[in-house]
């Protein structure tokens, strides 16, 4: 797909996107490996949420590791891109949001279930894939952008 210029003539799309980049302020458009990286970020830290909540249900002492473990993937990533893939951090941020608030919904419906019928280890991993469920999707969603470029 080619556009028209009206001063240098005709500008494919990688020029365009670069021009588009530089008129923005923005580092150049990323590689796909940067929106791979993004992608396993997010679906990293949906992981991590959703194994932390059930591990701080057990003990208190689990809100430490969890949140060091959270800043260490929050580092790896920054240090790991170039440049983040168009509309990626929008998309991951939405999906940590959902990723969040189903933290709440879990926590809140795991407590009510553990004071009616009594909580198993399937409500755990069922609590836990609901927690990492949002952010999952927003990590197909990244990494399928990638792919398409």
């Amino acid at each position: 797909m080619t556009t028209e210029n009206h001063t240098t003539g005709a500008v494919d799309r990688a020029e365009a996107a670069r021009l588009l980049a530089e008129a923005e302020g923005r580092p150049p458009v990323s590689s796909t490996r940067d929106a791979r990286v993004f992608a396993w970020f997010t679906a990293v830290i949906a992981v991590v949420m959703g194994a932390g909540t059930i591990a701080i249900m057990f003990s208190d002492w689990a809100m430490v590791p969890y949140a060091v473990l959270l800043f260490a993937v929050m580092a790896w990533q920054r240090r790991s891109i170039g440049a983040s893939p168009r509309g990626s951090a929008r998309t991951s941020f939405w999906g940590v949001v959902g990723s969040g608030v189903m933290v709440l919904v879990v926590v809140t419906g795991l407590h009510v279930i553990r004071t009616t019928i009594g909580l198993t280890a399937w409500w755990y991993l069922l609590g836990a894939v609901l927690v990492a469920v949002p952010g999952l999707i927003a990590a197909a969603r990244i990494a399928r952008r990638g792919a398409s470029r």
